[in-house]
Formats: C-alpha cells, structure tokens, sequence
C-alpha cells in the first residue's frame, strides 16, 4: 500500500466510526475508552506484524519507514475502534450471549476474508504452516 492509499482507508474507515458512534449513542466516556483500546490494539498488531515477519511465519509487504508506520499505526487504530463501540452495545443489549454470537461471527468471516485478500493481493502476502511436517509425532 502506499501512504496515500492507507490515507484514504483511514478516512473511510473514521466515517464508518462517526456513523457507530451516531447510532451506539456513546458519550465521550465511552469514545474515549475505545479509543484507548483501538490504540492498545494497534501496538500489538505492529508488534505481531513484525514478529511474524522475523519468524518468517509471513510476510506483509510494507515500508518501514516513520510515515508509513504512524499512518498504518494510526489507520489499524481507527479502524478497530468501531469494535469496541458495537461489541459494547451488543454487551449492554443481549449480554454474555450477544458477545459470543459476536465472536462466532467474526471466527467464521475473519479467515476466509484474510485468505481471500492475501490470495488475490498483487504485492505477495503469504504465510505457511507454524510446524514443518517433520515435527509431527507419530
């Protein structure tokens, strides 16, 4: 991606997190603790890109330079904190029940749409199994 695109990603994505915020009614209270935890979210997703990049576990081709990184920073901080707005509400209306339908949900789309991308993404992403086959026991 370049800066220019995760600039106009970032974008959407911040509409999409005035729209739940209008419909989740959340006071700044509540805004501000989502963001909070967008921001946690977005240091452990960088942290896990490179780390799975060093592992050689995968390969997400990005540019490691300061701009890129506080834009990519900022756009994954963005773009989760809707999550925590929705996943509160649904906690407030239907309780314990709410939330694991939330996680199913979320368990059955997330990786077929993460392979999906990575399948037709034009800049390589891949990934392989975390054992070789030859650590398997018998």
């Amino acid at each position: 991606m370049t800066p220019l695109q995760i600039i106009v990603v970032t974008c959407l994505y911040f509409v999409a997190l005035l729209i739940v915020i209008y419909f989740t009614r959340a006071k700044a209270r509540r805004i501000l603790g989502a963001f909070i935890g967008g921001a946690a979210v977005g240091l452990f997703g960088m942290r896990a890109i490179l780390l799975g990049n060093t592992l050689g576990l995968w390969r997400v081709p990005i540019s490691w330079t300061p701009l890129f990184l506080t834009l990519f920073y900022l756009g994954l901080t963005i773009s989760v904190t809707p999550i925590y707005l929705v996943t509160w509400r649904v906690a407030r209306r239907f309780g314990w029940r709410g939330l694991a339908v939330c996680l199913g949900v979320v368990a059955i789309i997330g990786p077929p749409r993460d392979y999906l991308y990575a399948l037709n993404s034009r800049r390589g992403w891949f990934s392989r199994p975390a054992l070789p086959p030859s650590s398997q026991t018998r």
